[in-house]
């Protein structure tokens, strides 16, 4: 006799650019009787990354938080699946917590990404810093080599952390944190997204101190670069609002001054540019 089969309807949103160039809608089919959890189980994301957070949408109701940590967290009673077909569909919530949000949506919180990703973004934040702190206290590797941050702090630069990953300074009362990115070399300023993007990464460290030193050059009432021309082999367009340079060296700012600074410091050690700048 044969057994009878359930057909499921599986698709999946998409978790970044190149990721939606095929579809990811899907046809499987379960046993009669099959578990819901069992079938979420078995038709969960391809994609997995620790930490990443999918909701399961069966038949159009909110069912499950699905993720490598934790499987599946059922926000509805299990059931054995006798009719077909069943619609599932996996919602992607990013890198928030899937145990935090389980438990959101659990107490009744609605299933809306940007609400709840607002809502844990504070704690994502705290939980980031604590890692780095880990990583700060029991990992010797530092982001900036030595050279780097004698320059900052020859600026008037306070380090505030500094790990194998990241460092954070104030200069000028003003927050800056650098991070690697991949093999991206990023820096930001006060809130919001990097004003830099650079590799490599010798030349993300000369682009930072020339632009500190730059600021303690215009407070002095110098000029914020000295008068030299710049090595050549740079070649930097403005397009979209941003300077932007293609090839093995990678510059992408956001101002014409942060520009002019990427000019000055390539090809420049750092030893070169304090002098340069300190002249």
């Amino acid at each position: 006799m044969l057994r009878r089969l359930i057909e499921l309807r599986v698709d999946r949103d998409s978790v970044a650019m190149g990721d939606d160039v095929v579809s990811h809608a899907a046809v499987m089919s379960v046993p009669h009787g099959t578990l819901l959890s069992a079938a979420l189980e078995q038709s969960s994301p391809e994609i997995r990354s620790p930490g990443w957070s999918w909701v399961a949408v069966v038949d159009r109701e909110t069912a499950a938080v699905w993720s490598v940590d934790h499987g599946v967290q059922l926000l509805v009673e299990d059931r054995k699946l006798n009719r077909g077909p069943v619609e599932i569909f996996f919602r992607y919530f990013v890198q928030i917590d899937p145990a935090w949000l389980f438990d959101r949506l659990a107490q009744g919180a609605k299933a809306d990404r940007r609400v709840l990703e607002a809502e844990y973004a504070p704690i994502a934040t705290e939980k980031y810093r604590a890692e780095l702190r880990r990583r700060e206290r029991e990992i010797d590797e530092r982001f900036l080599s030595s050279d780097c941050v004698d320059a900052l702090r020859h600026y008037g630069a306070d380090i505030t952390l500094h790990a194998d990953m990241a460092c954070d300074f104030i200069h000028e009362g003003e927050t800056w944190a650098v991070r690697r990115a991949d093999t991206m070399f990023q820096v930001f300023r006060g809130g919001g997204g990097p004003i830099a993007s650079i590799r490599p990464h010798a030349l993300g460290e000369a682009w930072l101190v020339a632009m500190v030193g730059s600021r303690m050059r215009t407070e002095g009432g110098q000029a914020s670069l000295p008068d030299i021309a710049p090595i050549r082999g740079l070649e930097l367009t403005r397009s979209g609002g941003r300077w932007m340079s293609h090839g093995a060296t990678v510059v992408q700012v956001r101002s014409d001054h942060q520009a002019d600074v990427a000019r000055f410091a390539y090809g420049r050690t750092i030893t070169e540019v304090r002098k340069l700048l300190d002249a």
